[in-house]
């Protein structure tokens, strides 16, 4: 999985090969809901929409079926992986256990470059509230950006991979089911809140209270995203 899914005003398309930007491109647009839940993915219509030949098309489609944000079944094709609560619990569940973990190691294990990653991290979440115009995107990339940062010192690679994935499908059930929600001026005041104090938690090297914040920040958002998905 690419490891720097950046905003679109901040991605260097030109020096990239056809096949990141393709899957680049089609992540972004499941993620979004533009690609619908269940939508069935043709590649020579994804061809013509994203570029690239057909072969760079299904190599695509193959790593994000490898990913879990498509599917197959038999010989009927490609489509974009569905919603559902039972998919949603077990991407919380594990992403929860193990970002609890690294996040314990790295308040433990965390130097000063950490902290300044860190400070940085929740700076940059900070100022993008506050900007005029800032989109869901860069909005979503910063909030990712942050919980990264907090688990920076943890130096597992497959730690850092697997929460990273976990935290796009998150973010996509977010994106899909609470577009609205994310930009309410209460709900992003009470989420900005508890970043602060999860980050200054860490800062104090507290690291059991830091992961019970973290844990009862992940709670409030799994509730609403449960709710959002009863409704649908």
């Amino acid at each position: 999985m690419r490891s720097d899914i950046l905003p679109p005003s901040t991605t260097s398309a030109a020096k990239e090969p056809i096949t990141n930007r393709i899957y680049d491109s089609i992540l972004e647009d499941i993620r979004s809901g533009k690609l619908e839940p269940g939508q069935k993915l043709k590649v020579r219509e994804l061809t013509s929409e994203y570029g690239g030949s057909t072969g760079s098309c299904r190599e695509v489609l193959n790593r994000l079926s490898g990913e879990r944000f498509v599917q197959t079944k038999g010989m009927t094709g490609f489509s974009v992986r569905d919603l559902s609560s039972q998919d949603l619990v077990e991407v919380l569940d594990l992403r929860d256990q193990l970002e609890s973990q690294a996040f314990v190691q790295a308040i433990q294990h965390g130097d000063t470059e950490w902290e300044e990653r860190l400070v940085l991290a929740f700076h940059r979440l900070e100022r993008e509230r506050v900007r005029e115009g800032t989109s869901l995107i860069e909005r979503e990339y910063y909030h990712r950006e942050f919980h990264l940062a907090l688990i920076g010192a943890h130096t597992s690679e497959w730690h850092q991979f697997f929460i990273r994935t976990l935290s796009l499908h998150s973010e996509r059930y977010r994106r899909i089911l609470l577009p609205k929600r994310i930009f309410e001026p209460e709900y992003v005041r009470v989420v900005d809140e508890e970043h602060e104090l999860i980050m200054r938690l860490a800062l104090e090297r507290r690291a059991e209270e830091a992961a019970e914040a973290l844990k009862k920040h992940r709670s409030r958002s799994r509730t609403d995203l449960l709710i959002a998905l009863e409704g649908r």
